[in-house]
């Protein structure tokens, strides 16, 4: 049945109201932040999505609540439907605001990368962009940590 699958899963997922809370935070910043990309500026953008004040845990609540940050996100990026579609840029913001929020200060960094083509005579080029976390330094939470060694970085925030 399928109502009971999906009661299990909330059973499994949703330990308490902040759990929830949680996710509907991010829910919600999943569903504005195609808008806001589209109508704002980078430093705006990332004025706006970086929260103020963050709530600190004890070192076993972060880790736990770092691990539900991720969970939630990659799950409502990866129901890959209309504006609900994992983006590197759209993942990076996400999991940049929620983790700040509860105190693990990473990095937001943008890079680009040349690409040449020579499919056809006429050798056609263009640049590629991407978006990843850093932490002390260190890319974090990257699926592909060589493919974003291999792009340029143009931009970080906070700032290196």
């Amino acid at each position: 049945m399928k109502l009971t699958r999906i009661v299990e899963k909330i059973r499994n997922n949703f330990h308490s109201l902040t759990d929830v809370w949680l996710f509907i935070g991010i829910f919600f910043w999943s569903t504005i932040l195609p808008i806001i990309v589209k109508f704002l500026s980078l430093p705006r953008i990332m004025e706006m999505i970086t929260p103020t004040k963050t709530n600190r845990y004890q070192a076993t609540n972060r880790k736990s609540a770092e691990e539900k940050i991720i969970k939630f996100t990659e799950y409502i990026l990866n129901l890959d439907f209309w504006i609900w579609k994992s983006t590197c840029l759209k993942r990076s913001l996400l999991l940049y605001r929620f983790l700040n929020k509860i105190g693990v200060n990473v990095q937001i960094c943008f890079g680009v990368k040349y690409n040449q083509s020579m499919i056809s005579k006429d050798s056609t080029s263009s640049i590629d962009g991407h978006a990843w976390l850093c932490l002390n330094g260190e890319i974090f939470l990257e699926r592909n940590i060589e493919m974003a060694r291999e792009y340029k970085v143009t931009y970080c925030f906070p700032g290196l």
